[in-house]
């Protein structure tokens, strides 16, 4: 990383998203931002790095076209010449190649092409909106399995990074450790309507159950006559 960094001067980044891997958090990696005066953060998502997962579906697309002109799957030769041809290809929200963009006009985008798709985005929710939680399907799992959480959380804030992330809290007001981004929420109502999942136990009238879709520790005590 650090040969990297020595080698574009004129296009060090001032922030670094990365997933939690034990090499991004270590004392030499750290220490190595802090010189270089790099916000480094993770956003706790399933998909660690929405963004370096965007370019990688570009070039993945690049790939395959690639396989299908010269029918083959022999790529690896060709993967420097693949991404050449991404960097120096105008991208339709700067309208300049990424080769373009360097230290002294990075300003202009930021000012006119990145504000206008946050301010987009974040006009989409606000804080104290009601949202549900995208949930991951695994490679296998059925289609008609349930795409949104059952528990209900509440945006707290809006953090204007690229791409624009909440924070989210539950019902009890405790936050949620970790960002979320708009394509993972899902703006619904409060419920007036809960589903019992299963009974704990039985006290006389009541009891005890816990909640579809919530976590145990809001497992509580109900009157029986309160069931429909």
């Amino acid at each position: 990383m650090e040969s990297i960094l020595k080698n574009e001067k004129e296009r060090i980044p001032k922030n670094l998203q990365s997933d939690q891997g034990k090499e991004f958090y270590n004392t030499t990696f750290q220490d190595l931002m802090r010189r270089y005066n790099i916000n480094h953060y993770s956003t706790y998502s399933v998909k660690k790095a929405a963004i370096a997962e965007r370019v990688i579906l570009t070039l993945k697309s690049k790939i395959y076209r690639y396989f299908t002109l010269f029918a083959t799957h022999k790529w690896i030769n060709k993967l420097q010449e693949i991404t050449k041809n991404y960097n120096t290809t105008i991208h339709r929200t700067t309208g300049r190649k990424p080769t373009e963009i360097n230290a002294s006009n990075q300003g202009d985008i930021t000012a006119y092409d990145h504000l206008k798709i946050v301010d987009k985005n974040r006009k989409k929710f606000k804080v104290g909106d009601f949202v549900r939680i995208s949930k991951e399907k695994m490679l296998f799992e059925k289609g008609y399995t349930h795409n949104w959480s059952t528990e209900i959380f509440k945006i707290s804030k809006i953090n204007l990074t690229n791409p624009v992330t909440f924070l989210l809290e539950d019902k009890e007001g405790q936050p949620i450790k970790r960002a979320f981004y708009i394509w993972e929420l899902s703006k619904t109502q409060y419920p007036d309507v809960y589903l019992v999942e299963k009974v704990i136990r039985r006290k006389g009238t009541k009891l005890f159950v816990k909640w579809l879709g919530l976590p145990d520790n809001q497992n509580s005590w109900i009157e029986m006559k309160d069931i429909t």
